[in-house]
Parts: C-alpha cells; structure tokens; sequence
C-alpha cells in the first residue's frame, strides 16, 4: 500500500487548475483529516489528485509535501523507499516556495524536509529565505546558524546561534552547537562551558552527555569522561559513537583491554558492521592479542570489509597505545 510506486503512477499534471474553490477546499479538509487519522496513504491519494489538478495552488502543493513526508516517515515503510518520498516531498516543497516565496514558515518546513532527504544546498537556500522572511523568528536563525555551521562558514554560524541561544533561553541546540563551534576553534574552555549549559537545559540528552564527555577527554580528564559514560545503559554503551569514546578514554589512561572490550561489545551488536569489527581487530591488535584481533578482522571480511582495511587493522602497532588525544579509531 506504501509502496514508492503509488505516487508515481498519477497522471502528469494539468497546465492549470482545474477544481474550482470548494472541491479544493473539500480536498483540503480530507487530507487534513487523513493525516489527523495517521492514514498517510489515503492522505497522499487525496492530496496528489488536488496537486495535480492544482498545480498553481500553494495549498495543495504544501498539503502533498506533508503527505508525502507522513508516508515517508510511516514505520513499515523500507529504508529506500523512505528516500524516494522524502525526495518527493522536497520537491512539492519547491515547488509551494516557488509559487509563496514570502512565506517564511513554508520556507523553513522546506528546509528542514530537504535536509532530512540529504537535500543540504537546497536546504541552505530555504533557510535563507525563512530567515531573510522573519528574521525575528528565533527557530529561523537558529537553523540557518545550524546549516552555516555545517558548511564550515563559522563566524556567520557563530552569530546566528549566539542570537538563537538569547532568544531562546530554554534551548539547548543553540548552545551545543556553539560549544562544537568553539571547540573547532581550540577554545575548549569556552566549548565546555556551552555544552554545560546545554546539558543542564536537557540532562537526559545522550548526544550531550557524549560532547561534555568528550571535552573531558580533550582536556587531559580521561577519567571524568568515563565516569560520565560508564553509568549509561549497556544498549547505549554498545552505540558506535558511544563505545568509541569509551575505547578512547580507556585508552588514554592505559587501559587498553578495556577499550578493546568496549568496541568488541559494540561489534558483537551490529554483526552487519564491518566498520566496527575492524575497529575491535585493531583495539584488539593494540591490547596485544593477535588472536581476538584475528576473530574480527576475520568477521569484518566476512561481511564485506575491503581487504586493504582488514590489512591495516592488523597491522602491527608501533606508533604507541593508541590514537592521540582527539583522534578517532575509525577506519
């Protein structure tokens, strides 16, 4: 029923509208209650009929847009299908923005649902128009902040998110993202201040957890990062990023069975992974047993590893323990 074919069966559409007010406000109504109703298919039939027979109709280009994101996003649809809509749905996107390029909100929705489908230029371009639409709107500098941090032009990011970050007093992206900001910048003091107040905004944050971790480490206090880490979860110990600072903690202050340990943990939970058993080979090769090393180098190659990497991963170690302070044990 949510297969990615049932929207691209629908006839081109029509050079102009041909549904007069009340069916299309008829048509809205349904769509609208369809999604209410979390029936995304009946939603997106609905409203591909309404674009099509109204494609000089911003309303139904924006109400296909969410039907496409709410079928997109359903739980049993399959991860490539789930791109092939999200696609579709940016393009609706584009083509509302096009015919209400003023409107600020439809701007930033199109943002975000280009972002989400790996759209990012055509995010940014969005994003833009939102901010340059209402630049009073807090939620629309803080993603043009986002976005220009992402493409590395920091001193606009930095500008943006620190008047996000006044703007709204009660969230914690604007500051962790001006924490990572800093923190590419060498200024750990002061990165370690913003993610401090972000993680007392969101105290359960993982995400957060995980950078105030990491800056601890960053600054010669292995330790307090693993005491920041340790207490978490055994599932979400076993997370790639998570298990990787781990390793690299435990790595830092000598302990490198334990950080062997950790990433093995983590690639026994994801055997599809060939990227995190060559990351338990290598701990392993560091920790001094070849023959552990040897079970997931083995593991890796099993499950796709290019040979070259499997090689590296069991080379023999000769530049000390481990990565340098900051390093990452990725392949």
């Amino acid at each position: 029923m949510l297969s990615a074919a049932c929207d691209r069966a629908a006839p081109p559409a029509p050079a102009v509208p041909t549904v007069d007010a009340r069916a299309a406000d008829a048509a809205t109504r349904a769509v609208e209650g369809y999604l209410a109703a979390d029936k995304p298919a009946e939603a997106l039939k609905v409203a591909a009929k309404l674009a099509q027979e109204a494609p000089g109709l911003m309303r139904a280009q924006e109400l296909h847009a969410r039907a496409l994101v709410a079928v997109a996003l359903h739980p049993d649809m399959a991860t490539d299908d789930r791109a092939v809509f999200l696609g579709r749905a940016a393009d609706a996107y584009g083509r509302a923005t096009a015919i209400d390029p003023g409107n600020a909100a439809l701007q930033h929705a199109a943002g975000v649902v280009c972002d989400t489908a790996g759209r990012h230029a055509e995010a940014v371009v969005h994003y833009e128009s939102a901010h340059r639409a209402d630049p009073a709107n807090p939620q629309f500098t803080m993603y043009l902040g986002l976005a220009r941090a992402r493409d590395g032009r920091n001193d606009e990011a930095r500008t943006l998110l620190e008047q996000a970050a006044r703007d709204l007093p009660e969230s914690a992206e604007p500051r962790a993202a001006l924490a990572d900001l800093a923190l590419r910048s060498g200024d750990l003091a002061a990165a370690r201040t913003r993610i401090a107040e972000a993680r007392k905004l969101e105290p359960a944050s993982v995400a957060y957890r995980l950078a105030d971790a990491r800056m601890h480490r960053l600054a010669d206090d292995p330790r307090g990062a693993l005491e920041l880490l340790m207490p978490l979860d055994a599932t979400v110990r076993r997370d790639a990023g998570v298990a990787e600072e781990i390793a690299l903690a435990f790595t830092a202050v000598g302990a490198l069975r334990e950080a062997a340990a950790i990433l093995e943990d983590s690639a026994a939970a994801a055997p599809n992974d060939w990227k995190r058993a060559l990351r338990a080979a290598r701990a392993w090769m560091r920790a001094g047993d070849p023959v552990k090393a040897t079970v997931w180098a083995d593991a890796a190659a099993l499950v796709g590893a290019p040979a070259q990497d499997v090689r590296e991963a069991m080379a023999p170690v000769s530049e000390g323990p481990g990565p340098r302070p900051g390093g990452s044990s990725s392949p």
